[in-house]
């Protein structure tokens, strides 16, 4: 029988990571059986979906508590499943609140456990470590400092890499991609990233929208361009933009890498978009909004200095962060046009970001990544921190 390997994503940025483990478990193993949550990226590489990332996708204490009935069936489900289908191994990709909870459940089921994408335990959540220990074979890690969290903890780690050095990369020359939208100045691009979840789209594109049209209003003269997340539905951007053609901001999908490499700067929310925009040197803005007692619990539990992982990995604010009340048009303007004007300011954001890329590693995560998966299935249990 060939092997059967569970993969759960429930965002955006899992989805793009599973599909990428997905197709190197397949080089590995070409009969290999996938099966799990994921979204359109998954599903291409041959995962059969069980649940897709626009049904898991929240954040947030309170979002999450709304759609409690959801997750609590889905659980259940998948439990059923992990009954009836025993997998050879489960890779969690993130998700921590859903997965380390199928977690536990596969692991007194017997099945191992390769955690890909490590909950940011040093962030937040370093209760979990004592579980951690108790339910995964082995956790595949894409930051350098997370492998030594692991070692000190006496917890099996795999340092891949992060995945996004291979996959942030641009299909077109800006040129063509300006040609593309129909750009014929040479005017400056400004990138748009409200997310990848509509309640992310709602709370944060109406502030990069009043903000472009503030500059406007001042007379700076530059491209808006938004990039669609593939997890939101047009209908979510149509709400704010208008479906008529009228907006002034130009709207792409499928094109996230294309975008942010020919933008002068991007604006966008907080998430593993900062990762991408790192990795292809564009300087970024930093907003984010979440409901009131999200945040505040939030702030209890956060043990992080900054939310951006570009400046969690810098040790220091390469980029501005602008959260909750501080992430509106005003203090948007004041960066942005400052940015439009000035390069100086630019080509520093740029040095740092080449540090920043660095610490991310080589290519060939994604292979690394499946090689440990494939070893955790064939040695169920390890014991020792080594790689």
């Amino acid at each position: 029988m060939p092997r059967n390997v569970l993969i759960v994503a429930g965002e955006a940025s899992g989805d793009l990571y599973g599909a990428e483990l997905a197709r190197e478990l397949k080089r590995i193993e070409p009969d290999i059986v996938l099966w799990g949550t994921g979204g359109e990226k998954m599903e291409r590489e041959g995962v059969e979906l069980l649940y897709t990332t626009r049904e898991f996708a929240v954040l947030g204490f309170a979002e999450v508590f709304a759609r409690l009935p959801f997750f609590f069936r889905a659980m259940k489900h998948m439990k059923q499943l992990v009954r009836e289908r025993r997998p050879s191994v489960f890779v969690p990709i993130d998700y921590p609140g859903f997965n380390m909870r199928l977690a536990r459940f596969v692991s007194d089921e017997h099945h191992p456990v390769a955690y890909f994408v490590s909950p940011q335990i040093w962030a937040w959540g370093w209760g979990r470590v004592p579980k951690i220990r108790s339910i995964v074979s082995r956790m595949i890690v894409t930051f350098p400092f997370e492998e030594d969290i692991y070692r000190k903890e006496n917890i099996p780690v795999t340092y891949a890499g992060h995945p996004l050095i291979d996959l942030a990369k641009p299909e077109l020359p800006a040129a063509a991609f300006r040609a593309k939208l129909g750009i014929e100045d040479d005017l400056p691009i400004i990138a748009l990233f409200p997310g990848s979840r509509t309640h992310e789209v709602d709370s944060l594109l109406p502030v990069m929208m009043e903000a472009v049209s503030v500059m406007r209003a001042k007379g700076e003269r530059f491209h808006a361009v938004l990039g669609a997340a593939p997890t939101v539905d047009d209908a979510a951007y149509d709400a704010i933009l208008g479906d008529d053609g009228s907006s002034p901001i130009l709207r792409v999908r499928d094109a996230t890498y294309d975008l942010l490499a020919a933008a002068r700067f991007a604006i966008l929310a907080s998430g593993t978009m900062t990762v991408e925009a790192a990795v292809l040197r564009t300087p970024m803005i930093i907003i984010y909004k979440v409901k009131l007692l999200s945040y505040l619990l939030g702030r209890l539990l956060v043990r992080v200095n900054h939310i951006g992982m570009v400046n969690i990995l810098a040790e220091k604010r390469v980029v501005p962060e602008l959260l909750q009340g501080e992430a509106n048009a005003e203090n948007v303007v004041k960066i942005a046009g400052r940015w439009l004007r000035h390069d100086d300011t630019l080509s520093e954001i740029h040095t740092e970001l080449d540090r920043v890329r660095l610490l991310l590693g080589g290519g060939g995560a994604s292979r690394r990544a499946a090689e440990a998966v494939i070893a955790v299935a064939d040695t169920p249990r390890e014991t020792d921190g080594t790689s």
